[in-house]
């Protein structure tokens, strides 16, 4: 089923004010998970909705909360999240760090103690479209194995980077976990009764599988390039609790569903210091380049990252965002 873009925005903001949350907070995520899904990525956007309700109602989520400063350098901020609503204080974490960049070249802010931000590039998506260079990236809970051992004991911990896009096509972003498969990719291959299209994680035997359930069952999703993705996991984790102060995957652990969270955004203004003019010459000859190169095979289209959502997102608009029927009568009734 499809359903209109502002008719989820005022579901979702209806039922988070029924939850306890004041009319801007209500709005700003309601208005942010719709956007992931109206940009095609329905696993962090509507079909996550209950799990978010879920985690206020159990007091995971104190949706009161106000992130606050607890120390700076320069351009680099650090704030405690006091375990709120993660996409508010992603947002906020987001605008700072741009109001640093303008002032010092670039922006870092680092956010401890905080919740679930949903998708990483809705935050870069806002510093590119500031003509700014955004990073973003955030530790998860203990949910991919490390490489060289059979235990879930790292995070998947997602990094989104984006530039703006050239001469006002999308911006050039990309969104990824360090695992094979994003945990909410499982859920949907799981949702829709399918395997993965490719082995993504082993079972409790230790045998590789394409089985979202058995994986889900094992929390033993593979890291993304091997060993590549294994450490890339375990220096996004380090680096996001060093330069915020707060956990690490291992100490995250303990405490049950993801909560606490360490993220860290940086924001760059490369054209304070460069001539734009010549740098969006450089990107648009790029991607150029990029796009005229041979398909490895017949009927494969040749994109550049983060192409194709100014098509999804229109399509969605359109004919309304494509929902689970069982996902939306689940919301229906929160």
């Amino acid at each position: 089923m499809r359903i209109p873009y502002d008719e989820v925005i005022n579901q979702l903001k209806m039922t988070l004010t029924a939850h306890g949350c004041c009319e801007e907070k209500a709005g700003l995520v309601a208005a942010t998970m719709a956007d992931n899904s109206l940009a095609g990525v329905y696993t962090h956007g509507i079909n996550r909705f209950k799990r978010l309700i879920a985690n206020i109602d159990s007091g995971v989520i104190d949706v009161n909360a106000q992130a606050e400063k607890t120390g700076g350098l320069g351009g680099y901020e650090v704030y405690e999240g006091k375990r709120g609503l993660g996409i508010w204080n992603a947002v906020l974490a987001t605008k700072r760090v741009l109001e640093l960049a303008k002032i010092h070249g670039i922006g870092c802010v680092a956010l401890r103690n905080t919740n679930h931000w949903l998708r990483g590039g809705t935050y870069t998506g806002m510093i590119a479209d500031a003509g700014m260079a955004g990073i973003a990236f955030t530790n998860t809970k203990n949910n991919t194995v490390a490489w060289g051992t059979m235990s879930g004991c790292i995070g998947n911990n997602p990094i989104s980077m984006a530039v703006p896009g050239p001469r006002g096509c999308p911006n050039v972003a990309v969104d990824m976990a360090m695992s094979q498969f994003a945990w909410g990719k499982l859920e949907l291959a799981k949702l829709e009764g399918r395997q993965l299209p490719m082995e993504g994680g082993h079972d409790l035997d230790g045998n590789p599988t394409r089985d979202p359930d058995k994986i889900m069952e094992s929390k033993r999703i593979m890291p993304t390039g091997m060993w590549k993705g294994s450490s890339m996991s375990i220096l996004l984790d380090l680096v996001a609790a060093c330069v915020s102060g707060g956990n690490t995957v291992h100490q995250l652990s303990g405490l049950g569903d993801e909560q606490a969270l360490s993220q860290v955004f940086l924001a760059i203004n490369y054209r304070a210091l460069n001539n734009a003019g010549e740098i969006e010459e450089s990107i648009q000859d790029t991607l150029e380049n990029l796009l005229t190169q041979t398909p490895a095979k017949d009927g494969m289209a040749v994109r550049y990252p983060g192409q194709s959502s100014g098509t999804v997102k229109a399509d969605n608009l359109a004919h309304g965002i494509p929902v689970d029927e069982r996902v939306w009568e689940e919301i229906l009734a929160l």
